[in-house]
């Protein structure tokens, strides 16, 4: 059996060789021009195989083995018939044709690198982890090797094959900044932030290499820190990221989330502000100043920067809420609801819209209470068991005197939120209002049970 399978294997072989040769045209150039521009076509090839465009890599591995030595044609051959066989997504042809090639050079990683793109693209997971597990014992030292492999898994997404790679890679004593950088990253996804943090800190002080990816390197370390709860650390590191590269604008928004945290809106607002003047048409920035504005209780400004993000960038859906909470907060509530119902025009199903056009709608004068109800109709359809929809439709029922239904309706928002104190206390309101007082009475006392928890814990804390 192995006999007749290596006579066809060798048939084969023949059969490409065979047909390469007549594909190939005699060779014209000088030995030195020949060796030349095989090179040329080899790591062309090589590249284009990385970034995926196997039709330009099976040309170029096609031509690279017509010119190549003949102690190496038949290895080349396989490159050409695997990447070929990849442009068909022929996985199991171009499967063989890699591991042939692997046993002929066993030394060499490039056919067990290329095996693991093969294997990638046929989705097959355990195959992948075989060969990385091959290559990890036959090339512990080959630091390039483990380099490439983790960053094509960085550019596929596949982040926990990424992490083994690049520490590899770390393990073989190699030193590339772009991959430390990536074992940085990788290790703050995984929540490794004190290893993030080292590996971050030592490129960040590195002078010699480019600002922006010490840039970089800061921010991820600011971001490492800022998991750890380090937040005097994480702002230091955040600020000299800006520093390095001021056009950058994850550096800003995470600072400006640090302030928020420590509730310091009027640094969040300044330090937006700075974005704003180096990154001049950033939505991300200006609905985070927009949103800081507000907090920091600076609704006019806060109403120019979300309109002006909302003319410029119509479908930043969510500048159209904060702009009508500065709305409602100013004391506009007709353009707070005219805003939101510019949202619910653009995005019918954008969260809880139908329930912040019927607390915008309360705040008139007069209210609609009946355009209210359509809209918590609405609300209920799309999210039946939404706490917000029974505790203010039961609020619109209090305000209309209809006691028996905001009963109901405040009774089914203590079922689904029983913790929250605001339901119980509308509810022993719509109970007073109805003359059921021990109702009533168990309602208010249920809220003030709920305070004292709620203190208890806040100073447990």
């Amino acid at each position: 059996m192995k006999l007749a399978y290596l006579a066809a294997l060798i048939f084969v072989r023949g059969l490409a060789v065979d047909c390469l040769a007549a594909e190939c045209p005699a060779p014209a150039l000088g030995s030195q021009d020949t060796q030349t521009q095989f090179q040329t076509l080899d790591r062309r090839a090589q590249v284009e195989f990385r970034h995926g465009e196997f039709a330009k890599a099976a040309e170029d591995f096609r031509q690279a083995t017509c010119l190549a030595p003949e102690n190496i044609r038949s290895y080349y051959e396989l490159y050409s018939v695997a990447v070929r066989a990849l442009t068909a997504n022929d996985f199991g042809q171009a499967r063989k044709a890699m591991e042939d090639a692997d046993r002929m050079r066993p030394d060499y990683a490039l056919p067990l690198a290329m095996l693991v793109k093969v294997n990638l693209l046929a989705g097959d997971t355990d195959r992948v982890k075989a060969c990385l597990l091959d290559a990890a014992r036959r090339f512990p030292r080959d630091g390039k090797l483990h380099a490439e492999l983790a960053q094509d898994f960085v550019n596929l997404k596949q982040y926990d094959l990424a992490l083994a790679e690049a520490l590899r890679f770390e393990h073989s004593g190699l030193s590339d900044p772009k991959v430390t950088m990536n074992l940085a990253v990788l290790e703050n996804q995984a929540g490794a932030f004190g290893d993030a943090i080292r590996l971050a800190t030592a490129i960040e002080k590195e002078i010699a290499l480019p600002e922006k990816v010490r840039a970089s390197a800061a921010a991820i370390a600011g971001l490492s820190y800022e998991s750890l709860g380090q937040l005097t650390d994480a702002v230091q590191h955040l600020k000299t990221a800006i520093q390095l590269a001021p056009d950058q604008e994850n550096p800003y928004l995470a600072l400006a989330r640090i302030y928020e945290k420590e509730q310091n809106y009027s640094a969040a607002v300044e330090a937006l502000g700075q974005a704003r003047q180096q990154i001049t048409d950033s939505p991300n920035v200006l609905l985070a100043l927009g949103s800081n504005l507000i907090s920091a209780e600076q609704y006019r400004p806060a109403r120019e920067i979300l309109t002006e993000l909302i003319t410029t960038h119509p479908d930043q859906l969510d500048a159209y809420a904060k702009l009508a909470e500065a709305y409602r907060n100013s004391g506009e509530p007709g353009q707070a609801t005219e805003t939101l119902r510019k949202l619910a025009g653009r995005k019918p199903d954008y969260p809880m819209i139908h329930v912040a056009l019927a607390e915008a709608m309360l705040t008139e004068e007069p209210v609609n209470y009946q355009g209210v109800l359509a809209e918590l109709s609405q609300a209920e359809r799309a999210s039946p068991t939404d706490y917000d929809v029974y505790y203010v439709r039961g609020k619109v029922y209090l305000a209309m005197h209809n006691y028996d239904l905001a009963i109901a309706a405040l009774r089914r928002a203590v079922e689904l939120q029983p913790n929250e104190s605001a339901a119980h206390y509308q509810l022993g309101l719509a109970y007073r209002k109805a003359h059921r007082e021990s109702l009533a009475k168990q309602q208010f006392d249920t809220v003030e049970y709920l305070k004292t928890q709620s203190s208890a814990i806040r100073a447990r804390d």
